[in-house]
């Protein structure tokens, strides 16, 4: 049984914060059991704790999983758990600065892998359905109450995937330009 519960959203480019923010829960004494869909954090109470915290992306087939495990276990690194093709992993920090990724070439390759993977499939959804249902909705001929309601269920729908595509679009923008420049 979890002590505490919180609840936090991140969003695919946000990655960074939501390490920051498990390693700031690990310094009060809070280490993760658990992340669950949509934005659950389990933690157990422990003493305060200098932990990293590492999240990699990197959809795995299955035959390949216990080697990608493997060779994060190599490097001291403790792998908790895989959440939507984002894998978790933690070790106690030495005081150095530590991560999972050697270089920024290899950054801006998951960068790669998470638009591809995610963001590409999220604008064809946008583009092939929801775009088509919201035009739907608002040239509809018989604009009654139903009408009404469904042009503002897309209408609201339509806002709300351009709003995330619009700050996923400035995350990874933001990201890439940051390793770009390292």
């Amino acid at each position: 049984m979890a002590d505490k519960v919180q609840f936090r959203m991140f969003l695919l480019p946000e990655y960074e914060q939501e390490e920051i923010y498990l390693n700031k829960m690990a310094q009060k004494g809070y280490r993760l059991d658990k992340v669950v869909i949509p934005g659950f954090y389990f933690f157990t109470k422990t003493e305060p704790e200098n932990m990293i915290y590492k999240i990699d992306f990197n959809p795995q087939k299955k035959d390949s999983v216990e080697e990608y495990h493997q060779m994060f276990a190599d490097y001291g690194w403790e792998y908790l758990q895989d959440m939507n093709e984002y894998s978790y992993f933690r070790k106690i920090s030495d005081g150095t600065e530590e991560d999972i990724y050697s270089d920024n070439a290899s950054r801006i390759e998951m960068i790669k892998r998470i638009l591809m993977t995610k963001m590409l499939p999220f604008m064809i959804l946008f583009l092939c359905i929801v775009i088509p249902q919201f035009f739907m909705a608002l040239f509809r001929d018989d604009m009654g109450s139903a009408g009404i309601t469904l042009l503002i269920l897309w209408t609201l729908v339509l806002a709300l995937y351009v709003f995330i595509f619009t700050r996923c679009t400035i995350g990874f923008y933001r990201l890439k330009k940051k390793y770009d420049c390292m």
